[in-house]
């Protein structure tokens, strides 16, 4: 079994060492980053999560997937800001080092790091119940924030709702909403597209009528949703909890957002407007015109 320090010294594999802003990375007490060289005109956009065992994944899943699915929900916090992620601060809780683990795990991390042109800068190891968390530092000319929906705007989401919850209650009965579970992507490429017409915006991770309330009291207005109108995946239309799944399912982490009713040819192919910004408060769902009921917002960890 390897130490600490071996660990550490793997996970610095990790490092692609591309970045010249970062003036100093892992190996001291702190990475240090040169405000001078970043470019001009851009903010830092600063997240951070921690995914946990027995909460946001099980000991036999699989390491890769693991990796993979902890940065990408860090990363989409960066897309529902409108940021590109630049830079990366890990921490790991580790009951025990299992070298093999460890690689599948730097795998998954590996992939969405090449892919986005992340950079790796520190972070810190420590022993106890297995828990990753992450800080992803970004850069934007000008954040997307929650509070900047209007009166009239169109609710939009990105991809397809209620695959992850789908295929956490009902595993292997559908592989393209298992896939959505295990190896959620980071919606950079619609945020990059919208987010110089887009008003508030957040990423659906904790269920879209739960996020969208959180535009709702952010921006001061309600929001009204048509039920027929949200984009899910055959394999849910058919199951008798569809509309819990697409409304209340977490773990999407596809995109929520405002816009301008005139700006609605600007969207890309795999957008839809699902309802719209109201005066009043919190979020109300009709099906073919008829109000229903709604028991549930979505996922709350102390509820």
């Amino acid at each position: 079994m390897i130490n600490e320090f071996e660990l550490i010294n793997q996970l610095k594999s990790l490092v692609q060492g591309q970045d010249s802003a970062v003036t100093l990375g892992i190996g001291d007490d702190a990475a240090v980053i040169d405000p001078a060289l970043l470019p001009a005109g851009h903010k830092m956009v600063i997240a951070t999560d921690t995914l946990v065992i027995g909460r946001h994944f099980l000991a036999d899943d699989n390491p890769e997937d693991i990796g993979h699915k902890v940065l990408a929900v860090n990363l989409s916090d960066m897309a529902a800001m409108g940021a590109m992620p630049q830079w990366l601060l890990m921490n790991l809780t580790l009951p025990k080092i299992d070298g093999q683990w460890i690689e599948g795990l730097s795998r998954g991390i590996s992939g969405l790091l090449k892919k986005f042109k992340v950079e790796l800068i520190g972070g810190d190891t420590t022993s106890g119940p297995l828990s990753i968390g992450f800080t992803v530092i970004g850069l934007a000319r000008q954040p997307l924030k929650r509070s900047d929906a209007c009166v009239d705007d169109l609710i939009v989401v990105s991809g397809e709702l209620g695959s992850a919850a789908f295929a956490l209650h009902n595993p292997g009965r559908s592989s393209h909403c298992d896939q959505q579970l295990k190896r959620p992507q980071p919606r950079f490429d619609v945020s990059e597209a919208v987010k110089n017409f887009a008003g508030a915006m957040i990423d659906v991770s904790d269920g879209l009528l739960a996020d969208l309330n959180h535009i709702c009291q952010a921006s001061g207005l309600g929001a009204q949703v048509e039920l027929e109108k949200i984009p899910v995946h055959s394999a849910i239309k058919v199951d008798l909890k569809w509309r819990d799944y697409a409304l209340s399912g977490g773990d999407d982490y596809q995109l929520c957002f405002t816009i301008r009713s005139d700006d609605q040819s600007l969207l890309p192919s795999d957008c839809t407007v699902i309802g719209h910004m109201h005066a009043g408060s919190g979020v109300t769902v009709y099906d073919k015109g008829h109000r229903i009921q709604v028991n549930r917002l979505g996922f709350d960890h102390f509820g």
